[in-house]
């Protein structure tokens, strides 16, 4: 059966992780084209990838290879790449410390596959946790699944934005952060990383509310919240590029031009599109981007952010019990996960089918299968789950220089 998705995944260490996600999709038989664009080559990881249709033979894989992404436009650059290369009607983007639930996908393709004015349909993006011991040297790879929330975020709210008017659909969802896991028809999601490309950000926040609004200009977009089709995995993020601090960055980054190339791009297609005058939007969404900033310096340079760097200093065992401390109420939120999809409209059918594709991912986090396969890799990749950062170049942890 040809598929209808391209999966594109791309590629910056973690490469454990890039076999636990690729190991599930197998497992899973996910319908999907998996295009990998990988950013930091391992020769190891390669050589096993140029294999994948001898070891992840259920999965229909193609693996490139990039330069490093040694700054954002690599990066950028190697997506929009990525996306040249597609051929199937729909595309999404996903990290290889997530994993996909293809149900909730599906039924995002299907919606699609009915509303022509739509661009892009995701399912709820649900966030889970894992608990492998307070001095887990691969950073949540596998273990007994520790917190199960319905939405990653109170940012990750199910909305549908079905106005006509592009500048409401701006006013009404400027700051999701769903859409950009959504599944995309191949050409929106292709002109959204090729103008990111052009632009050059060189601030992930403002390109992360490029995607969200240029995202509005092109149609409408919807999240379904009786379905999950995503889920994130807390805790085995990439530490910031950034060399020290927001503040540090403000001062040596393009913040101020890329905000204002940003404001000049989005105003100028929704005011064509709804045939308004353009400064007005461009108003309303300095005014969207003010909200959001004040609260970024309320939370990241408030009192609060003050009392927990003192601690991250001073007293850094008590924050790694903080993080990874094992939580007593994993049962119960798990439950209130169903019972929330229930409340949004879930069937009783589709709870009981997203509840074998759950257990399948805690299957493959907590049972003893995919923690045999992985073992013979564990020493090859040097246990650099989530690599160590300084500025753009990952830093060898003591683990890896203990393996080479």
């Amino acid at each position: 059966m040809t598929p209808r998705l391209t999966v594109v995944l791309p590629l910056k260490g973690r490469h454990l992780f890039t076999l636990r996600f690729l190991w599930h999709a197998n497992k899973a038989r996910l319908p999907y084209r998996f295009l990998i664009a990988d950013g930091q080559v391992h020769p190891q990881l390669a050589d096993l990838l140029d294999r994948s249709r001898q070891i992840f033979p259920e999965i229909d894989v193609e693996y490139v290879r990039y330069p490093d992404d040694v700054d954002f436009a690599h990066f950028f650059g190697k997506i929009s790449d990525a996306l040249g290369r597609v051929r199937t009607p729909y595309a999404m983007i996903a990290d290889n410390d997530d994993f996909l639930a293809t149900t909730g996908i599906e039924r995002s393709m299907d919606f699609l596959d009915g509303h022509a004015d739509y661009v892009c349909s995701g399912g709820g993006l649900a966030g889970f946790s894992v608990y492998s011991g307070l001095h887990d040297s691969n950073y949540g790879l596998f273990g007994r699944l520790n917190r199960y929330a319905y939405r990653y975020t109170i940012h990750d709210k199910s909305v549908d934005f079905g106005s006509f008017s592009a500048v409401e659909r701006l006013r009404a969802g400027s700051r999701n952060w769903w859409s950009y896991y959504a599944v995309y028809r191949t050409s929106a999601l292709a002109t959204i990383w090729r103008e990111s490309q052009e632009i050059d950000f060189s601030d992930l926040q403002l390109f992360e509310f490029y995607c969200a609004m240029r995202t509005l200009t092109l149609g409408k977009a919807r999240s379904d919240g009786s379905t999950i089709g995503y889920l994130r995995q807390y805790g085995t993020s990439m530490q910031s590029s950034l060399k020290k601090d927001w503040a540090h960055h403000l001062l040596r980054s393009r913040f101020t031009s890329d905000f204002a190339i940003l404001v000049d791009r989005i105003s100028e297609r929704a005011a064509a599109a709804d045939g308004v005058e353009r400064a007005p939007v461009a108003e309303m969404l300095r005014d969207i981007c003010e909200e959001w900033l004040r609260e970024f310096l309320r939370v990241y340079y408030g009192s609060l952010q003050s009392v927990k760097q003192a601690m991250r200093n001073h007293a850094p065992e008590i924050m790694n019990w903080l993080k990874r401390r094992r939580r007593y109420f994993v049962r119960q939120e798990r439950a209130r996960l169903f019972a929330s999809l229930l409340a949004d409209g879930a069937s009783q059918p589709y709870v009981s089918t997203f509840g074998r594709e759950l257990e399948m991912i805690e299957h493959v986090l907590a049972g003893a299968e995919f923690a045999d396969f992985v073992q013979p890799y564990m020493c090859v990749f040097g246990n650099i789950a989530a690599p160590v950062r300084s500025g753009l170049v990952s830093v060898p942890n003591s683990e890896e220089r203990r393996c080479a």
